[in-house]
């Protein structure tokens, strides 16, 4: 396969198995609880990855990340703001997890990952499309790794 052709059929759906496996194990054989916003960035996710956009798999997955964090600070805000209790989501009302979401080793290593693809500040690239050719194998064992960061990060598990 070079890095423009699509994955067979099998591929594709061995991937979207795993994907799939990782966000309901991580959840513990629930559904996910998360904002519409990152839901769509899932969605778009299990794309991209079932595709082996491997690149993009961990762009988006530090996204979902972000945008839940987000959501979880907004409504831990609103929640203060009305008075309420401040309880809900895992994310909303532990310090120690956001914590590690924000400064634990592989999280750390995520957001850097990240960044470097989206704001690459250093003079060589970050990416290219060698290592799309040639290093697909650790780029797809990065992915996998982002995804099940992220799908621990959105059920509270990290």
């Amino acid at each position: 396969m070079t890095p423009i052709d699509p994955p067979s059929l099998r591929q594709w759906n061995e991937r979207m198995r795993w994907f799939d496996d990782r966000l309901r194990r991580a959840a513990g054989d629930r559904p996910l609880q998360v904002d519409a916003q990152t839901e769509a960035i899932l969605t778009e996710l299990r794309r991209v990855f079932a595709a082996g956009a491997w690149v993009t798999a961990v762009i988006l997955a530090q996204t979902a990340i972000d945008s839940d964090i987000a959501d979880q600070m907004g409504s831990e805000q609103m929640d203060m703001a009305v008075g309420a209790d401040g309880g809900g989501s895992v994310a909303g009302s532990d310090g120690l997890y956001l914590n590690t979401v924000r400064f634990g080793r592989d999280y750390v290593w995520l957001r850097d990952r990240r960044n470097g693809y989206v704001h690459n500040d250093d003079p060589l690239p970050a990416i290219t499309a060698r290592d799309l050719a040639f290093e697909s194998a650790r780029l797809e064992q990065e992915a996998r790794k982002a995804v099940e960061l992220m799908a621990a990060a959105l059920s509270g598990a990290a």
